[in-house]
């Protein structure tokens, strides 16, 4: 014959499941940050009653039983967030020991609560640096007169359908280039304000012939050389002074 636990014998004399004053223990305990496990082990202090006895009280009480496994989800959460060794390294830096945990530079990503580094992710995001072959790529086609859509979304100057073959590189690879390349974002900056008029002026004259269009870019360019040389530019009309009403 098979011996009862010790632990077992107050339990004998009860009916299944629990009492309304077990039940009503077992949710405070719940609402106070517990989980099911907690309130089901015997060697824990916040022991309330057997596995066995909660699984019937939720078979015979199925709306109880919805309420306590919402408190449960809750509560393991918030013990996964406060026990994690990801959160305790990333309170000051980030696991590169590179950036501080402060302010916009922390992500987070899940519902634990997890801690994520803004600049870290952006510098994975980006990949490697460019090859030198594809910088030359780059500064060729913006030289020719491409701008950041072009080159990144595919977008042609002065607006159109999207051309995948126009596209060099993606947007977050071009800006960590940027910034490790100070020459390059020198030499993109300075075309990209001329190349983005350009644009302009041919969003505004989609229905002109190639020759015009040509003459546009002409004159866009001249444009962005007497600007940058400081020169004061002429106004093509006298501004008209407003009319009040």
């Amino acid at each position: 014959m098979t011996q009862r636990r010790k632990t077992s014998r107050e339990w004998w004399a009860m009916a299944p499941g629990m009492t309304a004053a077990l039940a009503d223990r077992f949710e405070r305990g719940m609402k106070q940050g517990n989980t099911v496990k907690d309130l089901t082990s015997p060697d824990r202090e916040t022991y309330v009653v057997p596995a066995s006895r909660y699984e019937v009280h939720c078979s015979l009480h199925p709306a109880w039983a919805r309420r306590i496994a919402k408190f449960n989800k809750a509560n393991i959460s918030i013990k996964k967030r406060d026990t994690s060794d990801r959160r305790a390294l990333t309170q000051k830096y980030c696991l590169r020991g590179l950036h501080l945990m402060t302010g916009d530079n922390v992500m987070i990503v899940n519902a634990i609560g997890h801690r994520r580094c803004r600049a870290c992710h952006y510098a994975a995001s980006a990949g490697h640096p460019m090859p030198p072959e594809k910088v030359e790529e780059i500064k060729a086609a913006v030289a020719s007169g491409a701008t950041f859509n072009q080159i990144c979304n595919g977008i042609p100057a002065g607006g159109g359908e999207i051309d995948r073959s126009l596209v060099i590189t993606t947007a977050p690879k071009l800006q960590r280039q940027r910034r490790l390349d100070p020459e390059l974002d020198a030499f993109l900056t300075k075309h990209f304000e001329a190349n983005s008029f350009i644009g302009q002026l041919l969003r505004h004259n989609k229905d002109a012939s190639e020759e015009m269009k040509t003459t546009l870019r002409l004159i866009g360019k001249i444009r962005h050389k007497v600007k940058a040389s400081g020169a004061q530019l002429p106004r093509l009309h006298e501004q008209r002074p407003r009319s009040r009403r």
